[in-house]
């Protein structure tokens, strides 16, 4: 997905490699955030808590690999090390608490990354790798359909 014209035009200028598709992790992640922020502004345990620990450290490591382009584990251990800097400083902070549980969250949101995006990686590999399958229709008395297109190239013959 290309960026509109006139913001392209500046980043081509600078040559950056920037596109929609490396930015919307980015904009779903401070989304996020803000949004959380708004609702648990507390910072007391709430029901819906190591969901949000969940998804925040699954968006912070899907931008992180997007936007930097670096590679998966990088990407996976550097969520890591910020999601424990995090708890370590809460445990410092006042109306904060630090917790092994919210640790351990942050590494499920990181894990489902990590594992959505090496499964599609090696359905990429598979399916250039695989020979594409021959489909016998003769075996089955069947006749292929034809698309518009090429039915409407055999009717433009039939009118010669």
């Amino acid at each position: 997905m290309k960026l509109p014209s006139f913001i392209q035009k500046r980043v081509d200028q600078h040559y950056l490699d920037i596109s929609l598709t490396r930015i919307l992790p980015l904009v779903s992640l401070l989304t996020f955030g803000v949004l959380v922020g708004l609702v648990f502004n507390t910072g007391l345990d709430h029901p819906y808590d190591k969901l949000v620990h969940v998804g925040f450290f699954a968006l912070l490591t899907l931008s992180i690999h997007t936007l930097f382009c670096c590679r998966l584990r990088i990407s996976a251990l550097v969520s890591f090390a910020l999601g424990l800097g995090g708890e370590a400083i809460q445990g410092f902070l006042p109306h904060h608490h630090s917790s092994l549980d919210d640790a351990l969250a942050n590494a499920i949101g990181i894990a489902l990354v990590v594992a959505a995006i090496a499964l599609k990686r090696s359905e990429l590999r598979q399916a250039m790798v695989s020979e594409p399958v021959e489909l016998e229709f003769d075996q089955f008395d069947l006749q292929p359909v034809k698309s518009r297109v090429q039915s409407s190239d055999s009717e433009g013959d039939s009118d010669k």
